[in-house]
């Protein structure tokens, strides 16, 4: 299951309650860009935020 628009931690608490393998929504990102997409998964494989 993918849930979308997830904004609050307790939408999160209760999709990942309920089986939800997949979210996405405020709570996780803001919207990116196409050109800040690379430097925002670098980011985050590496541990930091930019």
């Amino acid at each position: 299951m993918i849930a979308e628009g997830v904004e609050t931690i307790e939408q999160r608490d209760f999709l990942l309650d309920s089986g939800c393998d997949e979210m996405q929504g405020y709570l996780h990102s803001r919207p990116v860009k196409a050109e800040g997409i690379a430097a925002l998964l670098m980011a985050e494989q590496w541990g930091r935020q930019e």
